[in-house]
């Protein structure tokens, strides 16, 4: 059931699980790791239900890119050696050895790459080897390359273009060296998120301080504005924890003079119960005989919420008092079986109300209804209606 249907499909005979299409694992699972489909399988005579887990293994068909054609840098000439200059992170949806592994740098006497390794994702800086001479050379061009591990190795670039510009004694300094947020997934959209602040020492246009983003991805781009002036970073989409869950979004703050300084924003989204519990139902015998003994499977229902935590937690009940009950066979499917015997002459149908609810505050809920009818045994002899019957007949009748 659901998205994992596409995937596959039965081959003859209905015994051999079979590829029904291209299954590409990073638009599937981005970057978790195993990436395992899990299905049910309903065999009939005898009935039986089998899971499958199916894992996805990565192979190396994504070459490391970068969000933008080339990095601009502007550098004062007095910067001191030593400084350093972030460039981007370059981005490879692969995984394992196969996902980007390192960065390299063309080679220039003035300059030199440090990979810097920050939760596990690798920062490519530039950093500044000998004192600039703005009037010998105010422009230099470098290429940077981000390789992965892959066999053979796939690699991509950016241009790296260095303006020299004329001194400018202090550059701006952030309050802070990282931004950690923390953003509910129902933020209505114009609300302030954060805001970043860095101050300058100098005085005039070179204290006045230019905000900007240096490196986001498409993805962030479109959820999130940051004010030049003000440093003020809103939403201006939609967030939604099961699209995005973590954003990491580099800032810069540059003066007047030109001088710059980066700071991170790391911004995590948090789940709100907005996912309603969606309920899929698979019927195995309807009628059923009257004289189907209990613990007999009536059809296999099964419960999926986007939700994590709490709010992705599923419980399933039927509501009334009838002779069926729901039996869990996995995490997310449910048998539904008698509980009693039945007796058509009775009751000859039943509706039933398979109601599923997740652990939310507030708790968010589905149903769906099954009509499920009762076929007739022979059961029940004929019965006269007197014991005997008793009659007078003339001699004389025709």
């Amino acid at each position: 059931s659901g998205d994992e249907k596409q995937y596959f499909t039965l081959g003859e005979e209905n015994t051999n699980l079979r590829v029904n299409e291209r299954i590409d694992r990073e638009s599937i699972c981005g970057p978790v790791s195993p990436c395992v489909l899990r299905l049910e399988a309903v065999v009939e005579n005898p009935f039986n239900i089998f899971h499958v887990s199916v894992t996805i293994q990565d192979i190396n068909d994504n070459a490391p890119q970068f969000d933008r054609e080339f990095v601009a840098i502007e550098m004062i000439e007095s910067t001191p050696p030593g400084a350093r200059f972030p460039l981007g992170s370059g981005r490879d949806p692969d995984i394992g050895e196969n996902s980007l592994q390192n960065y390299q740098l063309t080679p220039n006497p003035l300059f030199s790459l440090v990979v810097r390794e920050t939760d596990g994702t690798k920062q490519p800086e530039l950093v500044l080897e000998k004192s600039l001479d703005r009037e010998n050379q105010r422009n230099h061009l470098l290429i940077l390359t981000a390789v992965d591990g892959g066999d053979p190795v796939r690699s991509g670039t950016i241009q790296i273009k260095i303006n020299v510009t004329d001194a400018n004694d202090n550059a701006p300094v952030f309050t802070r060296e990282v931004y950690k947020v923390r953003l509910l997934e129902n933020l209505q959209e114009g609300s302030l998120a954060f805001q970043v602040k860095a101050t300058d020492c100098d005085e005039g246009t070179n204290a006045e301080i230019t905000y900007s983003f240096s490196d986001i991805t498409n993805s962030a781009r479109k959820l999130f504005t940051l004010h030049s002036r003000t440093g003020d970073v809103k939403v201006t989409g939609p967030l939604d924890y099961e699209e995005g869950k973590y954003y990491e979004i580099t800032i810069e703050g540059k003066d007047g003079g030109g001088l710059s300084a980066h700071t991170q924003a790391h911004i995590d989204v948090l789940d709100v119960n907005d996912n309603v519990p969606t309920i899929s139902l698979l019927p195995i015998l309807n009628p059923i005989p009257e004289d189907s003994v209990p613990s007999t499977v009536v059809a296999v229902i099964n419960v999926r919420d986007r939700d994590s935590g709490d709010n992705g937690e599923v419980s399933c009940n039927i509501d009334g008092d009838l002779p069926f009950r729901l039996q869990p066979s996995s995490e997310s499917t449910y048998k539904l079986i008698t509980a009693s015997t039945l007796d058509r002459e009775k009751v000859s149908a039943y509706n039933i109300t398979i109601t599923a609810r997740d652990r939310g505050s507030p708790a968010l809920s589905s149903r769906t209804a099954l009509v499920l009818e009762v076929s007739d045994v022979n059961d029940n002899a004929p019965v006269f209606e007197e014991a005997a019957y008793s009659a007078y007949v003339a001699e004389n009748n025709a």
